[in-house]
């Protein structure tokens, strides 16, 4: 069962907790020496599409945001791609068995699919919403 610490923040939000669908991944920190070992820090901007269209044609998106995660006691599997332009496809969080040795405490299988730039997996022990405040693009 997923336990995201401080998930409230993006529920407040968007009501629910949201699937990352064409987020943009703005910055990723890797550190080696994170609270209780080594983390992934992303701060991703997202939004909620709605069913309106605007006068050009476009869906109407709202409630730009940019959110921070912490992924803490991390075991990266791959990083690539990370360029000018990340776009998420979505951000998959499962619960896998922490008590293998593989998984090593772990709780946690993320992977960040990608439909342009970054892609990201990895396992995790924690999750934690940092923040998430309004994106500059909502002004």
């Amino acid at each position: 069962m997923l336990s995201i610490q401080n998930e409230e923040a993006l529920l407040r939000i968007f009501g629910k907790w949201p699937s990352f669908h064409d987020a943009e991944i703005l910055f990723i920190l890797l550190d080696r020496a994170g609270e209780g070992g080594p983390s992934l820090t992303a701060k991703i901007h997202l939004w909620e599409m709605t069913s309106e269209v605007d006068a050009k044609g476009y869906y109407v998106l709202k409630n730009h945001t940019l959110a921070t995660l912490r992924f803490g006691r991390i075991l990266l599997d791959s990083l690539n791609g990370f360029n000018n332009q990340n776009v998420l496809w979505e951000l998959e969080i499962s619960d896998i068995d922490p008590s293998t040795e593989e998984n090593n405490g772990r709780r946690y299988e993320v992977f960040m699919p990608t439909s342009h730039g970054c892609e990201a997996s990895f396992k995790c022990q924690s999750i934690t919403v940092i923040g998430a405040e309004p994106h500059p693009e909502a002004a």
